[in-house]
C-alpha cells in the first residue's frame, strides 16, 4: 500500500501522544502561475477562477496525520513580481520543502527558473525539499510547455516533476504527499546522523582499548 495521508483529527486526551512536527513550505514561481490557487486548493479544497495576485507574502496553515505524527503544514505564498523579491528571501531561512512553479501556457515563467533556483541556492537550507510544478495543465488548447520538455528541466534540476491543475483538482494532493514523504524521509535522515553522532562521541569517551585514555567510570 501506498503512503496514507489524512487531516489531523482533534488529539484524544486519553488515547497515546503523537508526535508533532511544524514543518515550512514555500511556493514560489512567476506572477500568476496560479500558486495561491493551489494552495487553496490544497488546504481548503476551494478553486477561485481569478484570483488576486499575491501582495509580498500570504501564509495557510494545514494540519495532517503521516506515519503516526502530527504534522503541521506552514505553506507559505509569495508574490512572483521582482519587487517583493528581497522580502521573500528572508523567509526561505528555515524552509524545508519547497514548490517552484510554473505556467504550462507561459513560457516566460519556465525560462526564469534558473533566477528562482538560483536564489533558492543562495537562500534556503541546501537539504530542503524541492519539486517542480507545471500548474494549469487543464488549458490544454493553450499549453505552450509540453510535458515532456517539464520533466527535462526537472531532469537537469534534478528534483521531482508534476503537472497539475488546481482547477480540476489534478495532482494537487499528490504532489503534496510526495513533499511531505521527502521531507520526512529528510528528517529521519537528519536523526540517524545526529544518533550516530552521539553514539560516536559516548564510544570515543568509553574507549576499552585504551583505558589510560577513557574518560568513563566503565
Amino acid at each position: 500500500m501506498g503512503d496514507k495521508l489524512v487531516v489531523a483529527e482533534p488529539a484524544d486526551k486519553t488515547g497515546p501522544q503523537q508526535v508533532q512536527r511544524i514543518w515550512k513550505i514555500i511556493v514560489v514561481g512567476n506572477m500568476s502561475t496560479g500558486k495561491t490557487s493551489i494552495i487553496e486548493r490544497y488546504c481548503d479544497g476551494n478553486f477561485i477562477e481569478n484570483h488576486g495576485s499575491t501582495t509580498g507574502i500570504d501564509f495557510k496553515k494545514k494540519t495532517i496525520n503521516y506515519e503516526n505524527k502530527t504534522i503541521v503544514l506552514n505553506i507559505w505564498d509569495t508574490a512572483g513580481t521582482e519587487k517583493y523579491q528581497s522580502l521573500i528571501k528572508l523567509y526561505y531561512r528555515g524552509a524545508m520543502g519547497l514548490f517552484i512553479v510554473y505556467d504550462v501556457t507561459n513560457l516566460n515563467s519556465l525560462n526564469n527558473l534558473d533566477t528562482w533556483m538560483k536564489n533558492i541556492d543562495d537562500f534556503a537550507p541546501s537539504n530542503a525539499v524541492r519539486i517542480l510544478i507545471g500548474n494549469k495543465c487543464d488549458l490544454e488548447s493553450d499549453r505552450k510547455i509540453s510535458t515532456e520538455e517539464g520533466k527535462l528541466v526537472a531532469k537537469h534540476f534534478g528534483i521531482p516533476f508534476f503537472e497539475l491543475s488546481s482547477k480540476n483538482n489534478i495532482n494537487v494532493d499528490d504532489s503534496f504527499l510526495k513533499m511531505i514523504s521527502m521531507i520526512n524521509e529528510m528528517e529521519y535522515k537528519i536523526t540517524i546522523k545526529n544518533d550516530f553522532v552521539i553514539l560516536e562521541d559516548q564510544l570515543m569517551l568509553c574507549d576499552n582499548k585504551n583505558p589510560s585514555k577513557s574518560k568513563c567510570n566503565c
